[in-house]
């Protein structure tokens, strides 16, 4: 029988972050993510859901304002250049 173990502190909440592309000569989808998860921090738990025109990151160990945050910042790279978060906020 397998003993649960106790966990100490917050539980790591997991964040979503969606990223359309905004401009047709954008990236690829799938170059686009590896290039924006490779931004990320490495300490970040990443997973992502791929769509030609949108990708869903799930990340694990940040709160919700920093990985917003960190996402948008990544987005002002010139690789990522076409993409944006879906709420509609352009990255300058």
């Amino acid at each position: 029988m397998r003993q649960r173990l106790a966990v100490d502190g917050p539980v790591e909440v997991e964040v979503e972050i969606v990223v359309v592309r905004a401009a047709v000569p954008a990236a690829p989808a799938g170059t686009a993510v590896l290039r924006l998860l490779g931004m990320l921090p490495a300490h970040w738990e990443c997973a992502q859901r791929i769509e030609e025109d949108r990708i869903t990151v799930l990340v694990r160990g940040g709160g919700r304002q920093d990985v917003r945050e960190r996402c948008a910042e990544a987005l002002k790279d010139r690789t990522l250049e076409g993409w944006t978060l879906e709420d509609g906020r352009r990255v300058p």
